[in-house]
C-alpha cells in the first residue's frame, strides 16, 4: 500500500513539474560581435647611406676618418638597437689593422616609430702600420640590431 501511494505522488509530483515547466518561460536572445581584426605590430629598421667627411681613399698611418649614416624606424612599434661594425680585407688584417671606433654612443638607442637617428663612426688607421698597407683597401659593415621595447625589460 505504502508503495503504491509513494508511485501516485510520484506521478503527481512528475506531472506536475512537467504542466510548470510548460508554463513557466523565460526571455532570451543572443548577438555576436564579428570581425574584430588584431595585428601584431612591426620592428623593421633602415640603414642610409653613408657619409664619409674626407679622406677615405687615401689613408696614411695615424690617420682617422670619421663617417655617418642614418638608422630609420620603418616598423610600426617603438624599439631599441645596436650597432656592430666588421671590417674585411687587407686594410683591416696584419699585425696593425684599422680600426673601426666611436660606435659607443650609439648603443642602446631607443627609437619611435618614424624616428630616425645618425650613427657616427671612425676609420683609425694606426701609426705603427707599416709598408704592407700601402695601397691596401677594406670594407666596413655595419649591422644594426634591432628589438621591440615593449614588454622587453
Amino acid at each position: 500500500m505504502k508503495t503504491k501511494m509513494f508511485a501516485s505522488m510520484l506521478v503527481i509530483a512528475l506531472a506536475a513539474a512537467l504542466v510548470g515547466g510548460a508554463t513557466m518561460a523565460l526571455f532570451t536572445d543572443q548577438d555576436t560581435n564579428e570581425g574584430n581584426v588584431f595585428t601584431a605590430g612591426t620592428v623593421d629598421i633602415e640603414a642610409g647611406e653613408t657619409s664619409i667627411i674626407v679622406g677615405a681613399d687615401n689613408m696614411a698611418p695615424g690617420d682617422t676618418v670619421t663617417g655617418s649614416f642614418v638608422v630609420t624606424n620603418v616598423g610600426t612599434l617603438e624599439l631599441r638597437y645596436d650597432v656592430s661594425a666588421l671590417g674585411s680585407g687587407d686594410l683591416f688584417a696584419g699585425a696593425t689593422p684599422a680600426v673601426v671606433e666611436a660606435l659607443g654612443d650609439d648603443q642602446n638607442v631607443v627609437l619611435a616609430p618614424g624616428a630616425s637617428a645618425t650613427v657616427t663612426f671612425t676609420v683609425h688607421l694606426p701609426l705603427g702600420a707599416d709598408n704592407s698597407y700601402q695601397g691596401a683597401a677594406g670594407l666596413v659593415d655595419f649591422t644594426i640590431a634591432a628589438e621591440q621595447t615593449a614588454n622587453n625589460p
